[in-house]
Formats: C-alpha cells, structure tokens, sequence
C-alpha cells in the first residue's frame, strides 16, 4: 500500500513555484517550453523539478488539475446536498466559467497543438480536464437516482447522460472563445442559457412527484 508523500512548507512553495511557473509557459509558448526554463522562471533547480513531477505530461496534467481546484470545481466544493435544480446550476455556472477562462483556452490549444506529434499529451488533457468532470456530474446523477429524484433510461448510461449536459454547457460561447472570436454576451444571458439547458435535462430524467 502506497502513502502519499508529505511535504514540508519549504517543498511545498516549491511545488507552488514550479506549477505557477509551468502554467504561465504551458500558456504563453505552448508544450515546446522545456523543463530547464521552467525551472529557472520557477527559481529552483531542474532536480527540484524531477523530484516534484516525473515528466512534462505528470506536469501539464497537475497544472490542469490545479485549475480546477482554483475554480472550485471538485467534489469536495460541490454541496450535494442542494436540491437538484440549484446543483445543477452552480455546477453549470463554475463549468463554462472555467471553461471560457484564458488559462482554460490556452491549455486546450496547447493540447490541440500538439496532437500529431504528441498524442498522448490529449489524452492527458482529456484524463485531467473534461474525464474528471464526466466523473463529477455522475457521481451526482447516480446519487439523484438512487434517491429517485432522476431517472435515467435504462438504454442510456450515467455517463452518457452527464455528457449530454456538460456537452450542452458549452454553449456558443466557449466554442467561439476556442476560436478567438467572442460572442459578446453578458453573464446573465450565459446564465439564462445554462438554466434552460438544466431544465430541458431535468424536463426529460426527473420523476414527477
């Protein structure tokens, strides 16, 4: 049985420093940055580097992940407990909230980039990224379904099902955004958006009461 390694205050900063450091490059050169300038934009030695992540993909898929818990967006900030309509939501919300934000389109071009010649590289994207939150959405639905709040048809998964929505959470907004181009709407016409892609959902799976 494998323990998580602790780390003392001063390793910590260090990771700290790496990942700021490898974000910012993953963003403003793309994949080709190498692990020598991350290390030294990050002030540390490349060992230090190797020591924290083994590869440049363990390290792109930590910057992805970090992501996320900057936005909040993990089971822990997630409060299962709201009634499904609200959940649904503020899931909705923090989802295209991320999506639309620059360090979110800069990785995604990154990963894009890089597909002929560094395939695996989206599928680190993909594991970190859009499967992780695939798992998040159907922990939720399955939980709603076995309280018979929801119910999923038994020609359809789970996990076809969270895709329909975060597929629908997208929107014209991220797309374009992923494009360079913007769509110019306000927060609350995204907003307003996204609710009616929840109702829609919720209008087909939910069970009368």
């Amino acid at each position: 049985m494998s323990t998580k390694k602790v780390l003392t205050p001063r390793s910590q900063r260090k990771r700290e420093q790496i990942l700021a450091a490898a974000s910012e490059l993953f963003m403003s050169q793309g994949y080709m940055t190498s692990m020598d300038l991350i290390a030294e934009q990050a002030g540390v030695s490349k060992q230090t580097v190797y020591s924290h992540f083994k590869t440049k993909d363990d390290l792109f898929d930590t910057c992805i992940r970090a992501k996320c818990v900057a936005a909040e967006f993990t089971e822990t900030a997630l409060d299962h407990s709201l009634p499904i309509r609200e959940f649904l939501c503020q899931f909705a919300y923090r989802f295209q909230a991320m999506l639309l934000s620059t360090e979110a389109v800069l990785m995604f071009r990154t990963a894009i980039s890089q597909i002929d010649n560094h395939p695996d590289l989206a599928k680190t994207y993909l594991a970190a990224g859009p499967e992780a939150t695939v798992i998040l959405l159907v922990q939720f639905l399955e939980l709603k379904q076995q309280q018979g709040i929801i119910a999923i048809p038994e020609n359809m998964t789970l996990e076809q099902a969270a895709m329909q929505l975060l597929l629908m959470w997208h929107g014209k907004a991220v797309y374009w955004r992923y494009l360079g181009q913007e769509t110019q709407e306000l927060e609350t016409e995204l907003h307003h958006y996204l609710d009616a892609c929840v109702d829609l959902f919720l209008a087909g799976y939910q069970v009368d009461n």
